[in-house]
């Protein structure tokens, strides 16, 4: 079992809400800091080096940010439960998001349902909800249907609606860049549909749009059959057939989002 080393409880304060935000932006772009925060809001508990590798940065470089991002009760290490341990020298310290920084919550459109799971940044699952609908249901009314189930899970756990920091979308059909549902043969009516404009005005959250099988890659690098993995390919074979591509622990999209799209090839 792992514990948290909470510093501080008394950070959950706007400005450091705001800066978090920025930072999973990617604002300012190309900063050490914004590397950090969404490589470690990708990958969830890793060491310093493993940051340095896959954000592409020098170890000095990496260290003089994690000082900044901890002062700021952005980044806490944590502490593992057995301290005695045999081993040589002293392990790599792991680090990850403040899990008090904030909440996520994920949204998938599946065939005739909505499941809404709220999660710290830290990647500890809080809640979930499953929204029973049916087949091929119109956008509006999924976006209010998922707004009231997001507001559920917040009461009942006493969150801060104050601590949602962004809201992911996952469909079952290739997603842009932009946010549009490029084809969508398990649920018709999103075809041509911006993810980001059906759900950005209601929830009133940043929204992030991906194709399903490419939530679930990233899900089998960090917690799954491809944990320790950064060159593999997913293969899904569910309602549809399709699939996820990664290549130096990214997802491959294309151009237009289907680069894993097996079933539309």
């Amino acid at each position: 079992m792992i514990k948290y080393d909470r510093q501080s409880r008394s950070f959950k304060t706007k400005m450091t809400k705001s800066l978090l935000r920025s930072l999973l932006d990617g604002q300012p772009p190309g900063t050490p800091e914004s590397l950090i925060v969404r490589c470690l809001s990708q990958r969830g508990a890793i060491s310093a080096a493993q940051i340095a590798r896959l954000a592409g940065l020098a170890r000095s470089t990496v260290s003089t940010a994690l000082t900044g991002l901890r002062k700021s009760g952005i980044v806490v290490e944590l502490a593992a439960a057995d301290e005695t341990a045999k081993g040589v020298g002293r392990p790599p310290a792991t680090l990850t998001l403040n899990p008090e920084a904030g909440t996520c919550v994920g949204v998938h459109l599946s065939l005739d349902e909505i499941r809404v799971a709220v999660a710290d940044v830290s990647h500890s699952f809080i809640s979930e909800k499953i929204i029973p609908l049916g087949l091929d249901y119109p956008p509006d009314r999924a976006a209010k249907l998922t707004k009231a189930a997001i507001a559920q899970c917040y009461e009942e756990n006493s969150l801060s609606a104050s601590g949602l920091l962004g809201v992911g979308v996952s469909v079952s059909g290739p997603v842009s860049p932009e946010g549009f549902v490029q084809r969508a043969s398990i649920v018709p009516t999103w075809a041509g549909v911006n993810i980001r404009h059906v759900f950005g005005p209601v929830l009133e959250q940043p929204i992030f749009a991906a194709n399903e099988s490419n939530c679930a890659a990233i899900a089998e690098m960090m917690w799954g059959a491809a944990v320790g993995y950064e060159d593999f390919v997913l293969f899904k074979i569910d309602l549809g057939v399709g699939g996820a591509i990664v290549q130096h622990g990214r997802v491959v999209t294309g151009i237009a989002g289907g680069a894993g799209e097996f079933g539309h090839m």
